[in-house]
């Protein structure tokens, strides 16, 4: 889990340093002093990225925000002049964020208050902020003590184009474009720091316009240039991305990324980029050694795991637990036992979202056997769920509890059972295939496609038009989702749906299908 990568270079002078006169040499005039400023400082960044969950994983094996809070101070006492960064995504998707506590929803607060306590100091947007609606950001940023990027991003104010901004005691401050950092060291030696984001434009609303994220950040950097003695970037974007990115700035030493989920480092000539592992698996530190006499820059990245090896730091520790009650005096409501083992894997159950609204995955198939599982009125031939239910955006590794089954669909809903022609369940798979990319992509259970045939089948036998299939179901995909209901209303179909007052009924609760499928594996 643990790798390093020293990586030392020379920032030379390209036309779009020219525009500021390039680097300068500093003359030490009196050498009687006997510390004098040497032209040399260290400095740390601590950076995480796509970090949805306060409390640990894996049954408390990875992760954990007050884990993270130890290692930062930690890092502290190894050098002051070190900045706690986060690339983006933590508001959302969180089974938290889809509960309620003293009447409001709670998108995205149990983090911000859990990141305040950390330490944060600046964070870049991510495309997962955008899922809360406007008002419900505005009171996250409202309550956030660290700094945020929004290089590329505005929003609408009527017509008006303006950036988003925090409100505190009566005062407006707009998000900026840039970051300075302005630090010093023992000797004397005082540096500027530049800092840009750059934010995917994936989640799309009506209130947000997002720039192109490769001019504003080329923008951004020039101004930075001009101004700071050495610039970083922190982004939000896919690894080719960032790489491409990377290869336009190539006098940025380093790119501390978001957005991937697995951590990764690479370069482009002399550039580093690296992620960590989400949901804080991972940090990387990056331990920069700055000459300012000549502009030579020093990186060496290490990728720590957070594990069980590392002790809570007991005020975030606190905030964790606070939260952790909440949840789970709503999931005890569905469930006696929310942290009850009921499975282990030794292969990742594949929940990100980039995987679910793409391609078939074993989270996806484990989820949609769980409901055939449940069955009641008939044997099913086979079952159906929307990738979009699943919000996860990670994967489950180890040993698996009955929340994570609602970490993964927080949304909840029942099982429903229908009986259907295959005609209009080939219409369903197709319009499934039709919605790759989105939430509308489907996952299955005991179903193939043969992409050269473009043919189906079901349970191992060709899909046969009059043929009646026993088939299980979400309700949201049978009655809610804008492409696959629609075929559903329109074919005749017969309903079995349990009843309301049964909550011992499986299919009374999606996840509780599921844990009670898995806990017989």
């Amino acid at each position: 889990m643990k790798s390093k990568l020293h990586i030392a270079f020379y920032l030379v002078s390209i036309f779009i340093l020219g525009a500021c006169g390039g680097t300068q040499d500093t003359m030490v005039e009196d050498y009687e002093f006997e510390n004098f400023e040497d032209g040399v400082i260290q400095f740390t960044f601590f950076h995480i990225n796509d970090v949805y969950e306060i409390a640990p994983l894996e049954g408390g094996k990875v992760g954990g925000m007050a884990r993270v809070a130890t290692l930062y101070n930690q890092l502290l006492e190894e050098n002051p002049n070190t900045l706690f960064v986060h690339a983006g995504d933590f508001l959302n998707p969180s089974l938290l964020g889809t509960l309620k506590h003293e009447g409001k929803s709670i998108k995205g607060k149990q983090m911000v208050e859990a990141m305040n306590a950390c330490g944060v100091d600046l964070v870049t947007l991510g495309n997962h902020e955008f899922d809360l609606k406007k008002h419900e950001l505005q009171e996250r940023l409202n309550e956030s003590n660290f700094s945020w990027l929004a290089t590329n991003v505005l929003t609408y104010n009527g017509e008006k184009l303006v950036p988003f901004h925090i409100e505190s005691m009566g005062n407006r401050e707009f998000l900026p474009e840039t970051f300075t950092w302005s630090i010093f060291d023992e000797d004397g030696t005082e540096i500027n720091i530049g800092i840009f984001g750059a934010t995917i434009n994936s989640t799309k609303k009506d209130w947000i316009y997002y720039e192109d994220y490769y001019q504003e950040a080329v923008k951004s950097y020039l101004e930075l240039n001009c101004e700071t003695d050495v610039v970083f970037g922190l982004t939000h974007l896919a690894m080719n991305q960032d790489l491409k990115l990377a290869s336009m700035l190539p006098n940025v030493p380093l790119f501390m990324g978001g957005h991937d989920h697995e951590n990764i480092i690479d370069t482009v000539g002399n550039v580093i980029v690296a992620k960590a592992d989400a949901n804080a698996k991972t940090a990387y530190v990056h331990r920069i050694t700055f000459h300012k006499n000549t502009g030579y820059t020093e990186v060496s990245s290490e990728l720590v795991p957070i594990t069980d090896e590392i002790e809570d730091e007991p005020n975030v520790q606190a905030i964790v637990d606070k939260w952790a009650k909440i949840q789970d005096e709503n999931l005890t409501q569905i469930i006696a036992n929310p942290n009850e083992v009921i499975y282990k894997t030794t292969v990742p159950l594949d929940g990100r979202e980039a995987s679910i609204r793409n391609f078939q995955t074993n989270l996806g198939e484990i989820i949609c056997k769980g409901w055939a599982h449940a069955a009641s009125a008939k044997k099913a031939n086979a079952a159906i769920m929307n990738g979009g239910s699943i919000r996860l955006d990670d994967q489950l590794d180890g040993n698996i509890l009955a929340v994570d089954l609602f970490r993964a669909m927080p949304f909840g809903g029942k099982v429903w059972e229908i009986d259907i022609k295959g005609s209009d369940l080939r219409k369903i798979l197709n319009q499934g295939l039709e919605n790759k990319g989105i939430g509308g992509y489907l996952q299955w259970y005991n179903i193939e496609y043969n992409s050269g045939k473009k043919a189906w089948s079901i349970g191992g036998k060709p899909l046969a038009s009059n043929r009646t299939y026993h088939i299980c179901l979400n309700d949201y995909l049978a009655a809610y989702s804008e492409t696959i209901s629609p075929i559903i209303k329109q074919a005749n179909v017969k309903y079995y749906k349990p009843k309301d007052e049964d909550k011992k009924d499986p299919r009374s609760d999606v996840r509780k299908a599921v844990i009670e499928y898995m806990k017989t594996l």
